[in-house]
């Protein structure tokens, strides 16, 4: 049988053959399972000085024993309940697969199951049957991205990457302080500015390529607060602007599926005496927010703020207007101008 050679499994296994009364020896167990004799050491003396085991040497038998039987192993005890809350959640990590945490997840799992009783009155392939988590893919990210930053953002030290940008499609080298790394909807965001002092930038870590790690060191300032700067996000991108007040008139028709769910931290709801309902909430940053009024058409009227308004009024004119021909107007062409005003509306609220 092939064995697995994380220390939790050769304690377990060690504590058993003890209990046994198999005095199992460092080189006997070290050809066993695959390892050196010097790792299966550092095990018996973590036994003995981390973990507070009676264990002891006999020379006679040539292995290990405890001298007391009424030490034990750290146990973990699990209900029925609580196992299938763990096993619902390892299921849940389908949604990260291609995400380096994925990993890291699935072996702190598999220790938690390792230190289980052997045979338990549930059985897992019916709970993973049973639940099913469905989400958009996260794009890959390089482990060499994620290790860098991760160890950027503990150690304070700078990290330099290459960057694709997203709206030229050109890769340049970047060296960033990274504040903070965030999750929004499924992908993985690093937060930081360039220079100490300059605006707090938005990096996608799925574009970036040949992360290291420096030596440069940086400061966190001490009124940088994550959660205040991911406070007003809609959608993916964070924008550093004060928030606005969005206001939305939803049509009785679909009240139903608006209230299933909240959209936004901050709403509130208001109902009307006719079926519908006003949705406000305060957003940083309009270009999510349109793209999402955008999907529920004609059901929903923007109240405010005007910006929003006039963005949904040129968007609908683009949409009824072909290329060509190309309206004409004594002050210009209008799909022109239009189209230039949301194309900077878009670069202004994109992240880097």
């Amino acid at each position: 049988m092939k064995r697995g050679k994380t220390q939790f499994r050769r304690l377990l296994e060690i504590d058993r053959l003890i209990r046994d009364g198999k005095y199992p020896n460092c080189v006997t167990f070290a050809r066993e399972w695959g390892v050196t004799q010097k790792t299966v050491q550092r095990d018996m003396d973590y036994l003995r000085d981390q973990l507070g085991a009676p264990i002891e040497y006999d020379r006679e038998k040539r292995g290990y024993h405890y001298t007391s039987t009424s030490w034990f192993l750290p146990a973990l005890t699990l209900s029925e309940g609580e196992l299938l809350d763990l096993l619902v959640a390892s299921r849940a990590l389908d949604q990260y697969r291609g995400v380096p945490v994925a990993k890291h997840l699935e072996r702190t799992f598999s220790k938690i199951a390792e230190a289980l009783p052997r045979e338990i009155s549930l059985h897992p392939e019916l709970a993973y049957a049973q639940f099913t988590f469905m989400s958009p893919p996260a794009r890959p990210i390089q482990e060499r991205s994620w290790i860098a930053l991760v160890r950027g953002v503990q150690n304070h030290r700078m990290v330099r990457f290459t960057y694709r940008s997203l709206e030229t499609g050109k890769a340049k080298e970047r060296v960033v302080m990274p504040y903070h790394i965030a999750n929004l909807q499924g992908e993985w965001y690093a937060f930081g500015p360039e220079v100490a002092g300059a605006e707090i930038r938005q990096f996608s870590i799925a574009r970036m390529e040949k992360a290291t790690l420096t030596k440069l060191p940086f400061t966190v300032p001490a009124d940088f607060n994550p959660e205040t700067m991911l406070a007003h996000t809609f959608g993916r991108f964070v924008i550093a602007a004060k928030p606005q007040t969005v206001q939305l008139l939803f049509d009785k028709e679909i009240v139903p599926w608006v209230l299933e769910r909240q959209w936004h931290q901050s709403q509130t709801i208001k109902r009307l005496r006719n079926g519908d309902i006003e949705l406000s909430f305060q957003a940083a940053g309009l270009f999510e927010v349109f793209r999402w009024v955008l999907a529920w058409g004609r059901y929903v009227h923007v109240l405010a703020p005007a910006e929003l308004v006039q963005m949904i009024r040129d968007e609908v004119r683009l949409m009824a207007c072909p290329p060509k021909p190309i309206l004409k107007l004594p002050n210009g062409d209008i799909r022109a101008r239009v189209l230039d005003r949301m194309r900077a509306k878009r670069q202004a609220e994109r992240p880097e």
